[in-house]
């Protein structure tokens, strides 16, 4: 759970403390107004990197206000595995090969650090929350458009975009990498094998170690009869030379590189195709483990909202949606009455959420969701269930909503306005 987050000289922040409470909270303001930035904030703090559109800003230096020397980020959050509250604190400084972050951790009440350092700020985040930065993600966003994009799609693209919300999309990126590193593999042990062949050839053309005994033998008995001293010398330079070719050939062809090595790398290939195999098949097993579990969370949050008009909402294992009214009939999804289809694409894009957070985790949840601009890409009349959809979201302990619409004000337990001043400005902000 966030409880505080004080910025100062962050992005269009000079000076300001936003507190988060227990329930839902609405982030409402303008584009442009800093909604964006809190986020990024709250991002930073924990995990020293802010990402846009799931790539990672390069220039930390960035988030700095302009003309300030260096920007200050404090939040205060409860780490799941213990149940204790932390403040860290980072701090952002310009320097000559990019920006330098300093970095503490608090115990709450305690004057002195837990740990500092940034790598070891990072590393004491991950273990009190019980997640990597990558799983934190997928276990509490929804990020700008996905409930949108989630309405728009077959069933087959359905699940595949699921794949991605829950995290799986990283097991994808990691078989890539082992196949980047086969194709490097590959690429080596042909090397080797053409340099031993080319060899091969080589020592074919070339006298072997007995045909050259002969030829020294036979050029001191010509030595020793002509009496021709110097073109003796000079043929048995040659006959030197060539035999030194010899043994470096033999030498190349019997050496660890040419004789164990290509052994091992056939080894590291075939560990690598069985590793690239088992990540292909995580993300199929871990789904179809899931999903039990996030068919239950959605028909759970579906029926909250409409179980006065709607008896079931079912979710087969292709993620094809079917609506059952009140008789026990099947509605299609499409001709519902209107509005219908944001609420169960709401609700199965958040049962993803609720149900990671329940059974894919060891260790306690985050007990956070984050919906950043819920309403994304929906019209009045398909984002008129939203502010429902949200009120009756309390499956987390705490609940962040990230939005634009003036009419999601009255769904949540509290709301954060923000009103841009103009360009570089820090907004005025008002927390009821």
């Amino acid at each position: 759970m966030i409880h505080r987050l004080h910025l100062e000289n962050f992005k269009v922040f000079r000076d300001q403390e936003i507190v988060f409470r227990k329930g839902s909270t609405a982030i409402v303001g303008q584009n442009g107004s800093g909604k964006t930035s809190i986020l990024e904030a709250i991002e930073f703090a924990l995990f020293r990197r802010v990402t846009r559109k799931e790539k990672s800003i390069r220039r930390l230096e960035d988030l700095i206000r302009h003309s300030a020397r260096k920007a200050r980020i404090e939040l205060v959050f409860t780490a799941p595995i213990n149940g204790r509250q932390y403040r860290v604190v980072r701090t952002i400084h310009p320097g000559n090969k990019g920006a330098v972050t300093n970095a503490d951790l608090y115990i709450k009440g305690n004057r002195d650090p837990v740990v500092s350092d940034p790598a070891r700020v990072d590393g004491e985040i991950v273990s009190l929350l019980g997640m990597d930065r990558h799983a934190f993600s997928a276990l509490t966003y929804v990020r700008q458009g996905e409930i949108d994009r989630l309405s728009r799609m077959t069933p087959r693209d359905r699940r595949m975009d699921l794949f991605s919300m829950m995290g799986l999309g990283i097991y994808d990126k990691y078989s890539d990498k082992v196949q980047k590193q086969l194709r490097t593999l590959k690429k080596e042990i042909a090397n080797l094998d053409t340099y031993r062949e080319r060899l091969e050839e080589v020592r074919k053309h070339l006298p072997t170690r007995e045909e050259m005994d002969t030829a020294f033998n036979a050029l001191e008995s010509m030595r020793q009869t002509s009496g021709q001293e110097q073109e003796s010398r000079i043929i048995k330079s040659i006959l030197t030379r060539i035999m030194g070719s010899i043994d470096e050939v033999h030498k190349q062809l019997e050496s660890e590189d040419l004789a164990e090595r290509p052994k091992e790398l056939r080894e590291k290939l075939e560990t690598g195709r069985h590793l690239r195999e088992i990540l292909s098949s995580i993300p199929d097993v871990a789904e179809g483990g899931l999903r039990p579990f996030i068919r239950n969370e959605a028909r759970a949050i579906f029926r909250e909202l409409f179980g006065d008009r709607y008896s079931d909402l079912a979710i087969d294992d292709e993620y094809d949606i079917k609506l059952y009214n009140l008789q026990g009939h099947e509605v299609p999804l499409m001709a519902a009455s209107g509005g219908e289809d944001v609420c169960v694409n709401f609700a199965l894009r958040v049962a993803v959420n609720t149900a990671l957070q329940k059974h894919s985790i060891a260790g306690p949840p985050p007990g956070l969701i984050i919906l950043d601009e819920p309403g994304a890409g929906l019209d009045e009349q398909r984002r008129r269930w939203l502010p429902d959809a949200i009120k009756n979201l309390d499956v987390v302990e705490q609940v962040i909503v990230v939005t634009h619409m003036e009419e999601l004000r009255g769904a949540t337990d509290h709301v954060i306005t923000l009103t841009p001043q103009g360009k570089g400005r820090q907004p005025i902000v008002e927390m009821e």
